[in-house]
């Protein structure tokens, strides 16, 4: 029992950062580390030098809004253009750091560089504050300190489709499958491409993020549209459809797109969470490729090895 109410809180928390957009990530690696080396390693919010807080400092932030803002967006460019133009840019970037500004906040950063697909995000829910890790193709997510008593210490918990038996078949795979689904919900480059081809786009209009001009482009489509523009693979299609319908069978997407293409603001009506409202994040410091570093081996309980243990 004590096993199964952990899966249902982890899938939970993957499911929620699964709201972060409604795409697809490329590949992963099965390495401990994901770009350069990393800093802390501890399930809170992170301290100096971790990913969750960001590279670069508020003054980098300010210096790329001044750079991106220095070239103004086209405001007459085709929407499709638009979307698929900035597909390229972010594609190119492979990284940034995100900032969820919806109900009580979060950041991190995250890594869609094909072979090292990283994720380092913090969230806080109805006053919970939460981190995950994704690295190659593990997630791991921190335990409060109520539930690590009860796993000897253990800081963070491992999923890994990879030790699933990922064949649906095997104990616990559903919930591996799940978290597998949704990692591939990550990468703007994805996320804009399947809309520009699935999507019913409209430009709404001139606005400023940050101060930064951009122009707001929206798409409205069928999930089953957009999941099959996805790069998810037929064996992924059924589930990750299936969880995006759970706010609705068709997606509504905004992108707020700056002038040199980069997409620095994202809302998602559809985040496969069941969070009962639009989600929106922010990306900036837009091509960095900050370090996410696996926990050690000694702070971490593997589900898999969980559910091997008597009585699971």
């Amino acid at each position: 029992m004590r096993t199964l109410r952990l899966a249902s809180a982890v899938a939970a928390t993957a499911l929620l950062v699964g709201g972060l957009t409604a795409c697809s990530s490329s590949g992963s690696s099965d390495g401990k580390d994901a770009a350069a080396p990393a800093g802390a390693t501890s399930p809170g919010t992170g301290g100096p030098g971790t990913a969750a807080q960001g590279g670069g400092g508020p003054s980098a932030s300010a210096d790329a809004g001044a750079a991106a803002g220095a070239v103004k967006p086209d405001q007459n460019q085709d929407p499709k253009a638009a979307l698929l133009a900035s597909a390229a840019v972010m594609e190119k970037a492979k990284g940034a750091k995100l900032t969820r500004t919806t109900g009580d906040g979060g950041s991190g950063s995250y890594v869609w560089q094909p072979g090292s697909a990283a994720l380092d995000l913090s969230l806080k829910e109805k006053g919970t504050e939460s981190r995950m890790l994704v690295v190659g193709s593990a997630l791991y997510t921190g335990l409060d300190a109520e539930t690590a008593a009860l796993m000897d210490g253990k800081k963070w918990l491992k999923l890994d489709p990879k030790s699933a038996g990922g064949d649906g078949k095997a104990g616990g795979a559903e919930d591996y499958g799940s978290i597998a689904g949704m990692l591939v919900a990550l990468d703007p480059g994805a996320q804009l491409a399947a809309n520009a081809g699935a999507g019913r786009l409209s430009r709404v209009g001139e606005e400023k993020i940050d101060g930064v001009d951009t122009v707001h482009y929206r798409s409205e489509a069928p999930i089953d549209q957009v999941a099959k523009l996805l790069p998810i693979g037929k064996d992924r299609f059924d589930l990750v459809s299936g969880l995006l319908k759970k706010d609705g069978d068709t997606s509504t997407v905004d992108f707020w797109i700056n002038g040199k293409g980069e997409l620095v603001q994202q809302t998602n009506t559809n985040t496969g969470a069941g969070l009962g409202g639009p989600q929106t994040f922010k990306y900036t410091e837009i091509g960095s490729t900050p370090a996410v570093k696996a926990p050690a081996d000694s702070e971490v309980m593997d589900f898999a090895d969980m559910l091997k243990s008597p009585g699971n």
